[in-house]
């Protein structure tokens, strides 16, 4: 009974930490500017807060939490967003994977110079190659990937 009731409230907390996550620096920060706050009078400088140094180590501690929690929902926050993004290009390189490997070697070479995003002249260049070559590399590229653009082409890898 105990287990279930605070895995509830765990669940409830990180439910509540994950949904307002980006005002735990703003607390930090202020905690922080609190226990840290200086006053002047006379030519003499002390802590706001100077007699009460347990509270000053409190607030300290509880912004530095505040900061360790922050960076824990952003690191999952990460992990989540790579592993979607590695999920959709992996589908996506599966849909064109058939077409590619219908693409011969140098076909393949230049595909791939081209989603590098290099120019014609940079292609030419790197591969020793004439430019009516490449251009015939291009045009049978877009023939057996059913594309008319390397716009096209681009949008198919990226979405």
């Amino acid at each position: 009974m105990i287990k279930k009731l605070t895995a509830a409230i765990s669940m409830k907390v990180k439910k509540i930490l994950a949904k307002y996550h980006k005002y735990l620096l703003v607390v930090a920060i202020i905690l922080s500017s609190i226990a840290i706050s200086i006053r002047g009078s006379d030519g003499d400088v002390k802590l706001v807060l100077h007699n009460y140094p347990v509270l000053i180590t409190l607030l300290i501690t509880a912004s530095l939490f505040l900061v360790a929690i922050y960076f824990q929902i952003n690191e999952k926050k990460f992990l989540s967003l790579s592993s979607q993004i590695k999920d959709l290009s992996k589908d996506k390189s599966a849909e064109l994977s058939p077409l590619i490997d219908e693409l011969t070697e140098r076909q393949r070479e230049v595909y791939y110079l081209i989603i590098s995003g290099k120019t014609n002249k940079e292609i030419i260049t790197e591969l020793f190659i004439e430019q009516s070559t490449l251009k015939t590399h291009i045009n049978q590229i877009y023939k057996k990937l059913n594309i008319k653009s390397r716009r096209e082409l681009k949008s198919k890898i990226n979405n």
